[in-house]
């Protein structure tokens, strides 16, 4: 038989054209492959930079509070600001900064890249429209409307019109325990907001009531019932506005907090000056003998209980000294004028101490 008859055959063989032909078959896979891999790595490249690097426009974007990075994503990319949302989504996720935007409104442009728009959003460079509002410790709603007022924000009117607790009962559990005539008096936090203009009453009030709601439940809840204060929240923020008004120095307040526990505790009216201005509905340096008199269930030289409500807004400090009152026997404190007091255990030493100071004067 002729050995290269055979040969020639065998290469002349169907498996061997199989072969030859799946051999083309798997480079040309293997090539279009490499193409359409080269092709979706540009495109992808491509979705890092500016939509339009060329581009002047500029678009005032809005970051609300709430939003997700998908749905600010998905915005963008309707307004023409970015190519695709899904590549600024996958940034902001392996960036680990999807939920570190922060809410306000912003200058972004098509020449900006996905990568300097997430971190233009993530440091907070917004436009700088918010307005600073301090609401001062003791801080009557009365005079919060004021500031408001006075920073362009709402009307006084608007204010008080928009003041009714329902309104937030449905949001904040803990003034469905008020007491039926109870006001927010107390319960609109003390402390510096930048705050947007244009926005209508609650949202204002929304605001301070909910920083209200974070710092009383971190901080102050625990520690009411750590020491088995026998108070509502309610009255813990009414001897707390007492305190605030009262103390001018932050190491006495736990003390002067101890005093008015040992008056409740003995059945001994408060006897706060502080209380009798609010009644009065004006602040004085000395009360008259007049003034003390008043007619009001604010007036704690004749009622021998707490107030009916807060006289204003305690900050943190005065609520953290109603919860944790100094472990002292003081029924009486006498104001030195300088801002402290000295305390006293019993009348007879308390008189003592008022006659030094009149001495002094």
């Amino acid at each position: 038989m002729n050995i290269k008859y055979l040969h020639h055959r065998l290469i002349e063989s169907s498996a061997i054209k199989y072969l030859r032909d799946g051999k083309k078959i798997v480079s040309i896979v293997i090539i279009l492959l490499t193409i359409v891999s080269g092709i979706t790595l540009l495109w992808f490249n491509s979705m890092f930079y500016p939509k339009n690097a060329a581009s002047k426009d500029i678009i005032e974007f809005e970051v609300t509070r709430g939003s997700t990075a998908n749905e600010l994503a998905a915005k963008m990319q309707d307004l023409g600001i970015i190519k695709n949302q899904y590549v600024f989504r996958l940034i902001a996720k392996f960036k680990g900064k999807d939920d570190k935007i922060k809410t306000g409104k912003y200058h972004l442009s098509p020449s900006m890249s996905p990568e300097e728009i997430l971190d233009k959003l993530v440091k907070g460079e917004s436009i700088n429209e918010d307005i600073k509002v301090t609401i001062p410790e003791g801080s009557t709603l009365k005079t919060i409307a004021a500031i408001f007022s006075e920073k362009g924000l709402i009307s006084e009117e608007d204010f008080f019109s928009s003041m009714q607790i329902d309104k937030f009962k449905e949001k904040y559990s803990f003034l469905k325990d008020f007491p039926p005539n109870a006001t927010l008096e107390g319960f609109l936090f003390p402390d510096t907001y930048f705050l947007p203009p244009g926005k209508n009453p609650e949202f204002y009030i929304d605001i301070l009531l909910k920083r209200f709601e974070d710092i009383y439940f971190k901080q102050v809840d625990s520690a009411v019932k750590q020491n088995k204060i026998e108070l509502s929240l309610y009255q813990v923020v009414t001897l707390a506005s007492i305190v605030e008004a009262e103390a001018k120095v932050d190491s006495e307040r736990p003390i002067i907090s101890a005093v008015f526990h040992n008056r409740l505790k003995k059945g001994m009216p408060l006897q706060s000056c502080a209380t009798v201005a609010y009644a009065l509905g004006e602040h004085k340096e000395e009360l008259s003998l007049d003034d003390l008199e008043v007619d009001s269930p604010y007036n704690t030289y004749k009622v021998n209980h707490l107030p009916p409500g807060p006289i204003g807004a305690p900050g943190l400090s005065s609520m953290l000294a109603v919860a944790n009152p100094a472990e002292v026997d003081y029924l009486y404190f006498v104001a030195k004028g300088d801002g402290t007091h000295i305390f006293s255990k019993t009348y007879s030493e308390h008189r003592k101490a008022q006659s030094i100071i009149e001495s002094k004067k």
